[in-house]
């Protein structure tokens, strides 16, 4: 065989493994933050003043509310659920505002 058709397959096989391997490392849903049930008891809940606003803002979907949050308690592990809740709101309004 030609030695660039050998090349070019090599070359093919290492791109779709590579891809592969990017595709699966962003799975953010196996990393969940949600603390076990006794520590929910312990923390305080969150406004429903604040809930109200990000699902507002979101148009009222509460699955992408709940995965914004998630993604900010991800990045701020060390925060509170509350101030996650504020962090979105922020996030989207500064977003919206930016444009």
């Amino acid at each position: 065989m030609d030695l660039s058709l050998l090349l070019a397959i090599a070359l093919l096989g290492a791109l779709v493994f590579w891809l592969n391997r990017r595709q699966t490392g962003r799975r953010p849903s196996r990393y969940r933050l949600h603390p076990p049930d006794a520590a929910k008891a312990t923390t305080r809940p969150v406004n429903g003043s604040t809930q109200r606003e990000l699902l507002r803002l979101v148009g009222g979907n509460r699955g992408v509310a709940e995965r914004l949050v998630e993604q900010v308690q991800l990045r701020n592990p060390s925060h509170s659920e509350q101030w996650c809740w504020e962090k979105a709101i922020y996030d989207i309004q500064r977003d919206r505002h930016s444009n």
